[in-house]
């Protein structure tokens, strides 16, 4: 993932533009992090000193249950709900 999709997501606050679909940064371990974790650890990621912070993704989570910032806990809703 370049410099400036990280720098994207960050800036969008976590959101698609058009549309304001949520977001999640999907990283080589599995996890998904949320804009602002991926804000306060920008330099962690960018540095990708291991496999845990190494981006690979930005997607729009469309269906399915929430998820959660692998950082923070905090949720991230899907666009259109649960199943």
């Amino acid at each position: 993932m370049n410099k400036e999709s990280l720098q994207q997501f960050i800036q969008s606050g976590g959101f698609a533009w058009p549309g304001g679909y949520p977001c999640a940064l999907l990283m080589a371990d599995g996890g998904v992090i949320d804009a602002q974790s991926a804000r306060e650890n920008y330099r962690i990621i960018r540095r990708e000193t291991g496999r845990d912070w190494k981006p690979v993704q930005v997607f729009i989570h469309w269906e399915g249950d929430s998820l959660f910032c692998a950082h923070s806990g905090r949720e991230i809703p899907s666009a259109y709900g649960e199943d």
